[in-house]
């Protein structure tokens, strides 16, 4: 019996999902094609039917997990245009439950400093994600004028990546959400104090 028409656009899919939660996991050096294949329930030979190369694989789950949780954000915090939307953004992102899970969070924080030393698809593809994220920020950053806006929104999603990196690497819990309490504690005075 045939496949039906979609079978290798949801093939391909089932992989990038896959891979997504295994990049951020464990790194892209972390984990390999065979496990990415096994935990989309397929064999390792039909890899090459979907993608070029393990490079080709990364830029395609970073792709598919920034319109993902883009297209979340807008839903949640867009349409607010204002102050309040980007501490919501930091209160979810600046979460104990973010930082103990990077395989269901953020991508350029768990993989950021890692493709940084890369120059791939997988790291131009980052690029393009964290400038979409800047985008968003602005739009409902503080400011007065678009430049101040704009820096308010770099700041705060920097402070953000920064954050969660910093309390992912502490191992003591008390001490990591102090970290997380200190850095959204920081933002929402640095928004009050922009506002005035």
């Amino acid at each position: 019996m045939p496949w039906d028409k979609d079978h290798k656009q949801r093939t391909r899919r089932r992989i990038v999902e896959a891979a997504a939660t295994a990049f951020r996991a464990h790194g892209v050096n972390g984990v390999g094609l065979t496990d990415i294949m096994q935990m989309a329930g397929l064999t390792h030979g039909g890899f090459y039917a979907h993608f070029e190369s393990k490079d080709e694989l990364i830029a395609s789950a970073l792709a598919f997990l920034n319109e993902r949780r883009l297209a979340r954000f807008g839903e949640r915090f867009v349409e607010a245009r204002h102050a309040s939307a980007l501490m919501g953004m930091a209160d979810l992102y600046l979460s104990s439950r973010h930082r103990e899970h990077p395989e269901t969070g953020c991508a350029v924080s768990a993989l950021g400093g890692e493709l940084a030393r890369e120059d791939s698809r997988a790291r131009r593809q980052l690029s393009k994600n964290i400038e979409a994220w800047l985008a968003q920020a602005e739009l409902v950053a503080p400011g007065s004028s678009a430049r101040a806006k704009q820096r308010n929104g770099t700041g705060a999603y920097a402070a953000m990546i920064g954050g969660i990196i910093l309390a992912r690497v502490t191992e003591d819990p008390h001490e990591a959400d102090r970290i997380l309490e200190d850095v959204r504690a920081f933002l929402r005075a640095s928004f009050d104090a922009a506002q005035d």
